[in-house]
């Protein structure tokens, strides 16, 4: 057996311990990988807040509700294996991007909206970070400020911790290659940005043409969360599928109302 999986995460362990060493806010992350365009939706990845549980000490194996998970665990990391087939740099733009998720995460701020739609509150972490808003260009109809890029300065700031992810390329995913130069045919791609990921849903999806990213006219569930007064409100369940959708007051994840409800 090679140690190749485990060195992968090492890198991206690596330079995620970079950042944390300039901006003190972004949280510490379970790290893991896999493919990321195995379905309809690529991503290159994703920052889930609170996606791991951690006992808390004395209390192994202690039942923990989901408000308590969200608000102690521990956020994912996720950085598909596409991700890691593309130069360093590039790599280095998307931990960037999800690490200006963290900082919103560890701010109590809301950078995305219920479907994923980045704003200028995210847009602003993302700028102390080093990564911009493109001048002049148009915030995507679905995924709104999220296309962020990073500039010289920043990469610069950064050079070693890129040249580290060069050589840390042992293995990749090729799909993501072939998506990033435009090719139609990777992926399910129409040539864009494949995504940066989570944040309840906060990556570049391919959406379909319903309201909340799902085809007109398709099969919709609703969902709900744990508040008192909560709001169910209808969804396709594959955008509930592709990543977690927080409710603003009580930090649950919306998951489909009981049938039996009224």
């Amino acid at each position: 057996m090679t140690k190749t999986g485990s060195e992968i995460i090492k890198a991206i362990e690596m330079a995620w311990r970079a950042i944390q060493r300039k901006h003190k806010d972004v949280p510490d992350v379970v790290a893991v990988t896999g493919a990321g365009f195995h379905g309809k939706s690529p991503k290159w990845a994703h920052f889930w807040p609170g996606r791991w549980t951690q006992d808390e000490e004395g209390k192994e194996g202690a039942p923990v509700n989901i408000v308590q998970q969200i608000l102690t665990g521990k956020p994912e990391l996720f950085v598909s294996g596409e991700l890691l087939g593309l130069p360093g740099r590039r790599i280095m733009q998307t931990l960037l991007h999800e690490a200006a998720h963290g900082l919103n995460h560890a701010r109590g701020e809301h950078g995305t909206n219920i479907n994923g739609r980045h704003n200028k509150t995210f847009v602003k972490a993302a700028n102390e970070l080093g990564l911009i808003w493109p001048e002049g260009k148009a915030p995507h109809k679905s995924i709104g400020f999220s296309q962020v890029e990073i500039i010289d300065a920043t990469a610069a700031r950064y050079e070693k911790v890129i040249e580290k992810l060069e050589a840390a390329r042992l293995a990749y995913l090729a799909e993501g290659r072939r998506f990033e130069n435009g090719d139609p045919g990777a992926a399910g791609g129409d040539g864009g940005d494949g995504g940066e990921g989570g944040d309840g849903g906060s990556g570049t999806q391919k959406r379909g043409k319903g309201s909340r990213g799902g085809t007109r006219g398709g099969k919709r569930i609703y969902v709900t969360c744990i508040c008192a007064t909560a709001d169910p409100f209808p969804i396709t369940p594959g955008r509930l599928e592709r990543a977690p959708i927080l409710c603003g007051d009580c930090m649950a994840p919306f998951q489909p109302r009981d049938e039996d409800e009224d």
